[in-house]
């Protein structure tokens, strides 16, 4: 009788083995993309969903079930989503490539329709005669803002570096132009510098965010060496990075004057320090700040006005915005600060009330 011949036993065996191999390998397949870090999208030359992994689902809000068969575009925001199907078709018919690739970042678009940037690399393999293309995607949201942090602070030490030059090229300028000789203008221009960077490294502590008003004062008086000829009171007060400068580099020229003339040249000399913060009839703040020195030799206002006085009579009140009064009393000097102490989101204030 005629009919279909019946596999014979080596056949039937070599395809079950054929079978189990396949199965197999779909299996370390799964495992693989299920487990993977990565969202992972498999789609057919048309663009529809064929496979998308957990990850995938973690990364756009979607589950499998939701995305398997529909468009891959709805995981795209404009101008993606519209161009995207154009793109097919122009690869299927002339074959130009506009989205294979790897490491392409574009952005994705989220269930809840947040929009967030990914890297993007596309492979095409084929089944039979079948086309797909396989996209893994990260979001890359984290090394955005990384390198967006890293520009930022890498402008502002520009800024800094160069305001920072600026001050030191004033500084020695005006030292030298008034220094009686070379060796004072040495002895002066290290000092200032120091003074200087001691108010670098208080504002460096603090990430340059600002600086402890109190700290600025104990790094000057420190510097002095003999912290008990200063009696120091005031409340917490926060100076931005430009006022903290400005101030400490004053303070330092008072104490410099104070121990070459004034207060701390004698045995019996000390200095009053003390700030407090003042309320206005119009709901404001001011800081009210004096220096005076007591039990000093007598002094007498100088005949020509040095870089140090200029410093804190016009460079410091234009830092603090408020004003500085400089009073050679018989006594002893008396400096009096009177600036104004931003309310809460005045971010271009000089001085800030402390929170």
């Amino acid at each position: 009788m005629g009919g279909t011949p019946k596999p014979t036993r080596e056949a039937r065996s070599s395809r079950e083995r054929q079978a189990g191999k396949s199965a197999a390998g779909d299996a370390r397949y799964r495992a693989i993309v299920d487990t993977a870090v990565d969202a992972i999208v498999v789609i057919d030359e048309r663009g529809r969903i064929e496979a998308f992994n957990p990850a995938a689902e973690r990364l756009f809000g979607y589950t499998a079930v939701e995305m398997i068969g529909h468009n891959v575009n709805m995981l795209m925001p404009e101008p993606y989503h519209g161009e995207h199907d154009g793109y097919l078709a122009r690869y299927r018919d002339t074959g130009e490539r506009r989205i294979i690739g790897i490491g392409r970042e574009v952005n994705g678009l989220r269930a809840d329709g947040s929009t967030f940037p990914l890297e993007l690399s596309i492979a095409e393999w084929r089944d039979r005669d079948k086309r797909f293309f396989t996209g893994v995607m990260r979001d890359i949201t984290e090394r955005r803002r990384a390198e967006e942090l890293q520009r930022l602070l890498v402008n502002e030490l520009n800024h800094r570096v160069k305001n920072t030059l600026a001050t030191v090229q004033s500084v020695a300028g005006q030292t030298l132009r008034n220094a009686a000789d070379l060796g004072d203008a040495r002895e002066s221009l290290t000092t200032r510098l120091l003074a200087l960077s001691r108010g670098h490294d208080i504002l460096t502590r603090e990430s340059w965010d600002g600086a402890e008003l109190a700290d600025i004062v104990a790094a000057v008086v420190a510097s002095h060496g003999e912290v008990e000829r200063f009696s120091i009171e005031g409340p917490p007060v926060r100076l931005a990075p430009k006022a903290a400068l400005a101030l400490s580099m004053a303070l330092h020229e008072l104490m410099t004057n104070a121990a070459k003339y004034g207060a701390l040249s004698n045995a019996d000399g000390h200095v009053r320090l003390v700030w407090k913060r003042v309320a206005t009839a119009d709901a404001q703040e001011r800081l009210n700040m004096t220096w005076e020195e007591i039990n000093g030799p007598v002094v007498s206002r100088p005949t020509r006005q040095g870089f140090g006085t200029r410093l804190i009579t016009g460079g410091l009140a234009r830092e603090l915005g408020g004003n500085v009064r400089l009073d050679y009393r018989p006594g002893g000097v008396v400096c009096e600060i009177d600036a104004e102490l931003a309310r809460t989101g005045q971010s271009n204030r000089f001085i800030r009330g402390a929170a």
